[in-house]
C-alpha cells in the first residue's frame, strides 16, 4: 500500500521520503514489507498527508481499483509545457476528488435530492450553447444588470445550480501549465479552475470551458493554448475547438449582436464595447469579435498583444496581497454547494464541530459564528 500511494501520486522514492522527512533507505525498506524497518504511525500521517491518501488505506489488503483513480485525459495544447504529471497537480486531481465523496456523502445523510446532472450530446456548438444558455436561465439583461465583478460569481452560481461542483485551487503548479479541469460524473461532475495572478483573467472563460466539457460529458486537463484553439484537423483538437466555441456563445450568443454597433469602431472600441454589454475580459472580447468577423486575425493579434502588456504592468504595480477572509477563501475553493452543506449537517448534529473544522479548514470556534450568521 505503501508503494502503490506513493506511485499514485507520481512521487520518486527520494521525492517521496523528502516530503515525508525520512531517508529514502528507510521508505524503501518499508515498502520492500522489511519488518525492521516499519514507519512510525507519525510517519505514516505525514505519508498519507504528502500522498493525499486516507490514512486508513495503509492497512487495506490490497490497493483500491475504480474510476476515481483513472488519469485525466490531457488536452494541454503548448507543446513547451511539462509536467503534467506533477505530484502536485496529482494530488489537487486527488483532494477534488475527495471533496466530491465528501460531499456527496453529506447530502445523501441529509436526505437532499441526488440529481444526475443532464449531458447535451449531438448538437452542434452553437446549439449546445443555445441550450445550455437556456438551462442556466440567463438572460442578457441578467448580465446587463452586473458588474465585471459580479460575473463570474453569478456565471459559477448558475453552474452549481445545473448540478456541477466547482472547485478552485491556488496550487496548481505552474509547470503543468493546467488552468482548469474538467471531471465528468453521471452526478455532481466537477470543473477545476485555477486561481493567481496569471490566470485569475482567464477564470470566467476557463470555467465555462470545462462546464461544455462537462455537456457533452468528456473530462479533460486544459491549458491556456487550449482555450484559443478552432483548428479541426485532430480529435483533441476538435473537442477543444468545440468547447471553446460552446463556452464563447454562452458568455456572448450571436444573436444578441448587432454588428451595426460596431461600424465605424476600431478593434480597441468594439473590444471593449463587447466587454462591457456581456461582462467578459476584453480578451474573451476580442475571439469573440474574430469569431462573428468583426475583426480579422490581424487585428485579434493585435489586441491579444495590447492586453498581455497591460496585464505585465499591472502585475509591476502591484504590491503584496489583499487580505481576504479565510472562510471566503475556503468558499471558493469549496464551492458554495459544499460549503453551505457541511454548515447545514453541523447544525443539524450530523457533524461534530471537529468534522465540520476539518473539512472545511477552518478553526473551530469559527464553525459557529458561520452557522450563527446564516440564521
Amino acid at each position: 500500500m505503501l508503494t502503490w500511494a506513493r506511485e499514485q501520486i507520481g512521487y520518486s522514492l527520494e521525492q517521496a521520503a523528502e516530503a515525508i522527512g525520512i531517508s529514502a533507505n528507510l521508505l524503501a525498506a518499508a515498502e520492500s514489507k522489511d519488518d525492521e524497518h516499519r514507519l512510525t504511525l507519525a510517519q505514516l500521517r505525514k505519508a498519507a498527508e504528502a500522498y493525499g491518501t486516507p490514512f486508513g488505506y495503509f492497512y487495506l489488503s490490497e490497493a483500491p481499483h475504480d474510476d476515481k483513480y483513472l488519469p485525466v485525459p490531457d488536452y494541454r495544447m503548448d507543446p513547451n509545457l511539462i509536467g503534467v504529471d506533477h505530484p502536485r497537480l496529482h494530488l489537487e486531481i486527488k483532494k477534488i476528488r475527495s471533496r466530491r465523496e465528501i460531499f456527496i456523502d453529506i447530502v445523501q445523510n441529509l436526505g437532499h435530492e441526488l440529481p444526475s446532472f443532464r449531458q447535451i450530446n449531438g448538437q452542434s456548438a452553437s446549439e449546445t450553447a443555445k441550450l445550455a444558455r437556456n438551462r442556466l436561465g440567463v438572460t442578457q439583461e441578467l448580465v446587463g444588470d452586473l458588474s465585471f465583478g459580479q460575473a463570474y460569481s453569478f456565471w459559477k452560481s448558475r453552474i452549481e445550480n445545473d448540478g456541477a461542483l466547482v472547485y478552485e485551487s491556488q496550487y496548481i503548479p505552474k509547470a503543468s501549465g493546467v488552468i482548469g479541469a474538467a471531471l465528468s460524473y453521471d452526478l455532481f461532475p466537477v470543473i477545476l479552475v485555477g486561481r493567481g495572478a496569471e490566470i485569475n483573467v482567464r477564470k470566467l472563460f476557463t470555467l465555462l470551458h470545462e462546464y461544455a466539457h462537462l455537456l457533452v460529458g468528456e473530462s479533460a486537463l486544459n491549458d491556456a493554448r487550449a482555450q484559443m484553439v478552432r483548428d479541426h484537423n485532430s480529435a483533441p483538437l476538435r473537442l477543444e475547438a468545440f468547447c471553446n466555441q460552446v463556452a464563447a456563445e454562452i458568455l456572448v450568443p450571436p444573436s444578441d449582436i448587432r454588428i451595426a454597433d460596431y461600424h465605424g469602431l476600431d478593434p480597441v472600441e468594439s473590444m471593449e464595447r463587447l466587454a462591457h454589454t456581456f461582462k467578459v475580459t476584453y480578451t474573451t472580447a476580442a475571439v469573440c469579435l474574430q469569431r462573428m468577423g468583426i475583426i480579422d486575425d490581424r487585428e485579434l493579434a493585435g489586441l491579444l498583444q495590447l492586453r498581455r502588456d497591460v496585464h505585465k504592468a499591472k502585475a509591476k504595480k502591484t504590491q503584496g496581497d489583499t487580505r481576504i477572509p479565510r472562510e471566503n477563501i475556503m468558499r471558493l475553493d469549496l464551492g458554495r454547494p459544499m460549503f453551505d452543506a457541511v454548515l447545514t449537517a453541523y447544525s443539524d448534529g450530523l457533524l461534530d464541530v471537529f468534522d465540520a473544522s476539518t473539512i472545511l479548514n477552518l478553526r473551530v470556534k469559527k464553525i459557529d459564528k458561520l452557522v450563527s450568521a446564516t440564521q
